[in-house]
């Protein structure tokens, strides 16, 4: 099912916080969220208990078991990061490159976390390149499709030391 756009929107920023590790706004908002994406006709269990929510106060951190579950329930499941590096990169990278992750929290994640993880692969270092030049030397910063091109390429580059057996012992 295709989600409505502003839904899309907030379940990717949920994603993006998520991986970043903190949840930011409202129990009420998401709830909100949900009866929207009920109205659409996504009326999966753990979206029908968080609509329950519309009217609760308290933050987000409260009930992260259940964002969590509403986002796998999605199609967006929470990145897990207790994955070997750079199975985590392709999955950051991937998911920046079809646009259900914010570019902002990928980007900080690969650069900040996985880069020296990684061994500060080319792909991930001329990611950082590209938002350092648009910092000191740019007039106008990257353009989304410019990033998420890059994240291709590193999703690619992922794949490919994901998917390699390790040499004999």
């Amino acid at each position: 099912m295709r989600l409505p756009a502003e839904a899309h929107d907030y379940l990717t920023t949920l994603r993006g916080d998520l991986l970043r590790g903190h949840l930011v706004g409202s129990v009420a908002d998401a709830g909100w969220v949900a009866c929207d994406l009920i109205g659409a006709g996504l009326d999966t269990p753990a979206m029908l208990e968080l609509a329950g929510h519309a009217l609760s106060i308290g933050s987000l951190s409260e009930i992260e078991p259940l964002i969590r579950q509403v986002l796998t329930e999605c199609g967006m499941p929470p990145i897990d990061t207790q994955q070997e590096p750079w199975a985590v990169a392709h999955d950051i990278s991937l998911t920046m490159w079809n646009g259900t992750l914010p570019i902002s929290s990928g980007a900080d994640f690969l650069i900040t976390q996985l880069a020296a993880e990684c061994g500060y692969p080319p792909e991930i270092t001329e990611l950082m390149i590209l938002i350092d030049d648009w910092e000191a030397i740019r007039t106008t910063p990257p353009s989304d499709d410019e990033l998420r091109a890059y994240a291709g390429k590193i999703a690619k580059v992922a794949e490919t030391r994901t998917t390699q057996t390790p040499p004999p012992a």
